[in-house]
């Protein structure tokens, strides 16, 4: 097929990337999936000479009859630099898109091209160089050539395909990188393509089709021979056979060939331009995944039999763990941004029967599993280990990599790989990428559940705490030498559990995501290195804003030129990045700080914690220095109580001097180590004066008396309706922990009961407001017959309610509400507001004083489906700072609307309930 007039669709590549400034837009048009891989998706039209210009005046002819129209796209989308395929509705099921497109170069080279995981073709000079296949590299000679990309989707952001040649590079850090990102993902690799669709879970029933797929024409050889060796589920091989590259390949097989088996396994064999040899391995069931997970679960209960006495409690549940996934994925996933991926598939079924061969009583010679109470690891240290989530009850995967020479007796670093999805890596991802292998000094490696896109917030915070402590539970780490790394959300996540806990890690790698503005200050001791693509639509919030505020030596930023937010992506995960973090150890007593936080639950910098703020305002900040000689400047803003921790071994004096604005503290270093100072209620703001009370640590197991008196004086004067910690929180606060959902014991109408259903399942299954909404949580709901006072102890608790009479736990607990609501109205601050509302407020759990209850209370059902934050609750993330309602202690929905404030200032929001 010859195109003409492609002059208006012309993009030149010269010294910089590009991408496609124009093209020419041809549909939608009905082609069969996987069109053209190895058949001629062009006798779909009928002529061979396509004029494009003329086409946009008169349409092109369908060989089944009919036109498609097309049309010149010049406009770039702002976001992103590349064509705006936003005048183009949803592409439905078999519909593509075809752009067609000049790439004219200006002289002679390799070019790679980088599609951000595109669903569809892209084809070059009439040759077949992508199908969803990842970033590619071919030669290209001087001069024009013919760029068609065959869109299966039109996205609404992700588009990215980045064209760049041999340009140098102006930074040397980008140009170590391009040159690891070319060897990691390109260099030497092939894909494999399925021409037809594969039935997946449901297993082949035919012969398989499928295409090898050169993803690097530079070094893959086109005429080589290429071998395919068959192999089952226990390795057992079963056939061997030649195939060439770019040719439609089709393999037959019968029931005696597989006999019982659930995967046949192709492993491809191939080499490169020096001969050097490389390894590909493609899975697909041929039985249904139903019948295989059926099997496997057979297995394992002979394999209980045989071992009871043998299988402990963590790999017990590693075992179930497994098992419960793959039965996951005989269904369609709750995410409907999650891919089912055969890989996955192939790797557990091997685990498990890896398991059930040898079982863990042999583990003893194996090199990796001293620990009594190990998961089961391939014999390259990688494994998949499973826990039970506080959260939700709900049974959660880390996947890990323990370095070659792993000993119990030694302490490890530790690198958190932070998801930019639910669960972006899994063990095929962590065999592919091989991580630190090559390094002197070796590492453990995870990553884990932050419970989806929460750009590092509230549940995703509770999720990555809570796996971060089973990873310290079980695997000697160096806590000194604690890394998080992350793209996208996953850098979002990152920088959002730094600057929560800045003393907690010693370095951060972020790509391509942003902190929270007005909390930069407090990562002024952490090691950043920051990646961020020119054209990111992100490049101002998240580079301009932390390189100007962090300006030292601890913070490394790195721009890629001509590259956007989703270019960037093909940077994460390199020895590059990783091995930047592994130089730096935490800073346990940095000599300045600065921290500035809005939530009380966040509250600890190095040797400075806030322990009360200003209930009056919405943020605290605390800075201190210190000097060689043992004196310190302390500053405190909105700060009614802080603690500075130092001790003898951390100044090596035995006195140290406080300055807090003109008064001066001496500090009793051998004797205590914890010196709380509390803001003298007679001081008015906004130079307020601290007394101080010295503490001995609590880890001495040495109780004081001055000790028993702060804590008795922390008490008394806490604020009514809420928890130390739990301000800035607002009714959020109840999700940190586990929680239940605790619904009436009866109901007065069938329609009551259906609202508060609908509500209690809202807040079951909280969303986030990112480009995948699913955040995976789905917290028990009971009735409150059916929950003991004993279980409550230990949760948060979410009480739904519509008359306390038939809310038989509240109404045992009524006298301590903080709020009286009854069928004519509810009662705030000793005023009494009559007629409808829905109202949500939280307090100190009656069950447990470190607990929090979240009290939803109605006299009027229909109010729950009209209250947006109980019809669906939408997580914010900490990026955009406090909430304005939910970040709020008690939020009113009624006649006058929705209004929220905290208990400090009841007495305010009363009077404007009375619209005063």
């Amino acid at each position: 097929m010859r195109f003409t007039h492609l002059e208006k669709a012309t993009t030149v590549l010269s010294d910089h990337p590009v991408r496609l400034t124009s093209a020419y837009a041809i549909g939608p048009v009905e082609l069969s999936e996987n069109c053209g891989v190895g058949r001629e998706w062009s006798n779909h039209f009928t002529h061979e000479d396509w004029n494009l210009e003329k086409a946009c005046e008169e349409g092109l002819e369908l060989a089944a009859g009919g036109k498609v129209a097309c049309r010149l796209l010049t406009e770039l989308d702002p976001r992103n630099v590349e064509l705006n395929l936003g005048v183009f509705p949803p592409l439905a099921e078999q519909e593509r898109l075809l752009l067609v497109s000049n790439l004219r170069c200006m002289t002679a080279q390799e070019v790679v091209i980088r599609p951000f995981e595109g669903t569809g073709q892209i084809w070059i000079d009439g040759i077949l160089v992508y199908a969803e296949s990842g970033p590619f590299r071919l030669y290209m000679e001087e001069g024009d050539h013919t760029v068609i990309i065959i869109a299966a989707f039109i996205p609404d952001e992700a588009r990215s395909i980045r064209i760049s040649g041999n340009q140098i590079c102006d930074h040397p850090d980008v140009a170590e990188l391009h040159r690891e990102f070319v060897e990691r993902n390109i260099r030497f690799h092939m894909a494999w393509l399925e021409v037809e669709n594969s039935a997946e879970r449901e297993g082949e029933k035919s012969s398989i089709s499928f295409y090898l797929l050169r993803k690097d024409r530079v070094d893959l050889p086109a005429d080589q021979m290429v071998w395919v060796e068959v192999t089952n589920d226990a390795g057992t091989k079963l056939d061997r056979f030649p195939v060439t590259w770019e040719q439609e390949q089709r393999y037959a097989w019968d029931k005696e060939m597989i006999e019982n088996t659930g995967m046949l396994h192709f492993t491809v064999t191939y080499q490169d331009q020096k001969a050097g040899e490389h390894r590909f391995v493609y899975s697909v069931l041929v039985r249904p995944l139903s019948d295989v997970v059926q099997g496997l679960q057979e297995e394992y209960d002979h394999y209980k039999q045989a071992h009871a006495k043998d299988t402990n409690a963590v790999q017990k549940i590693q075992i179930e763990g497994l098992l419960e996934e793959l039965k996951r994925l005989t269904a369609l996933p709750e995410d409907p941004f999650e891919i089912w991926d055969y890989r996955v598939v192939r790797e557990y079924i091997q685990l498990l029967k890896q398991i059930f061969t040898y079982g863990f009583a042999e583990q003893s010679q194996h090199p990796f599993s001293f620990q009594e109470n190990s998961i089961f690891l391939s014999p390259d240290g990688l494994g998949e280990g499973f826990f039970v989530s506080r959260l939700d009850n709900s049974i959660q995967r880390y996947t890990v990599q323990l370095p070659r020479s792993y000993s119990p007796e030694q302490q490890y670093p530790l690198i958190v790989l932070m998801p930019g999805k639910r669960y972006e890596l899994g063990l095929p991802d962590f065999q592919q990428r091989n991580f630190g292998r090559d390094w002197e000094e070796e590492a453990l490696f995870v990553t884990f559940s932050c419970r989806g896109v929460t750009l590092g917030s509230y549940i995703g915070e509770a999720a990555f705490l809570e796996a971060l402590e089973v990873i310290l539970q079980a695997y000697p780490v160096h806590e000194d030498r604690i890394y998080l790394t992350g793209y996208s959300n996953g850098a979002y996540a990152a920088w959002a559990m730094a600057q929560a806990y800045p003393s907690r890690f010693a370095a951060i790698a972020v790509i391509a995501g942003a902190p929270h503005p007005k909390q930069l200050m407090n990562l002024s001791n952490l090691p950043i290195l920051n990646i961020v693509g020119e054209q990111d639509y992100l490049f101002a919030q998240a580079y301009e804003a932390p390189a100007a505020e962090l300006a030292s030596s601890h913070f490394k930023g790195v721009v890629e030129q001509g590259s956007n937010h989703w270019d960037t992506h093909e940077l994460r995960l390199l020895d590059g990045v990783l091995g930047w973090l592994m130089q730096w150890k935490r800073d346990a007593a940095p000599q300045r700080i600065a921290y500035r936080t809005e939530r009380d639950r966040h509250n600890r910098a190095y040797w400075l914690e806030l322990t009360r703020m200003d209930e009056h305002e919405e943020y605290a900040e605390l800075y201190g220095e210190m000097s060689t000689t043992g004196k310190l400047d302390v500053t405190a803003v909105h700060a009614d109580e802080f603690i500075i921790h130092l001790s003898h071994e951390v100044m090596a004096l035995e006195l140290a001097q406080v300055r807090i604005g003109a008064r001066i503290f001496v500090l009793d270093l051998l004797e205590y180590s914890r010196f709380r100072f509390v803001k003298m209620e007679s001081q008015k703001r906004p130079s307020p004066e601290y007394r101080l009370i010295a503490e001995r640590g609590k880890e001495s197991g040495v109780s004081s008396t001055k000790e028993t008196e702060v804590e008795q004086e922390i008490n008394g004067i806490g604020s009514a309706g809420r928890n130390a910690r739990s301000h800035g929180m607002g009714v959020l606060d109840v999700y940190m922990d586990r929680l239940h959902i605790v619904l009436p014991s009866s109901y007065a109408t069938p329609e009551e009961e259906q609202a508060m259903k609908r509500t209690a399942n809202a807040l079951a299954n909280p969303r986030t407001a990112t480009w995948n909404p699913y955040i995976g949580v789905h917290y028990p709901v009971v009735s409150a017959s059916d929950i003991s006072e004993e279980e409550l102890a230990d949760s948060n608790v979410i009480c739904i309610v519509s008359g306390l009479a038939r809310h038989e736990l509240l109404q045992r607990h009524q006298g301590n509400l903080h709020l009286e609501c009854t069928e004519e109205g509810y009662t705030l601050g000793g005023d009494f507001i009559a007629g409808e509302y829905g109202l949500s407020y939280i307090q100190p759990s009656p069950w447990s004083a470190c607990r929090q209850m979240l009290v939803v209370a109605t006299n009027s059902p229909r109010m729950l489906g009209k209250n947006l934050f109980m019809r669906k609750l939408i997580m914010p993330g900490y990026f955009n700072g406090l909430h304005p309602y939910l970040n709020k202690e008690i939020i009113v929905y009624d006649s006058k609307g929705v209004r929220a404030f905290n208990f400090t200032s009841i007495q305010d929001a009363c009077h404007k309930l009375q619209g005063q």
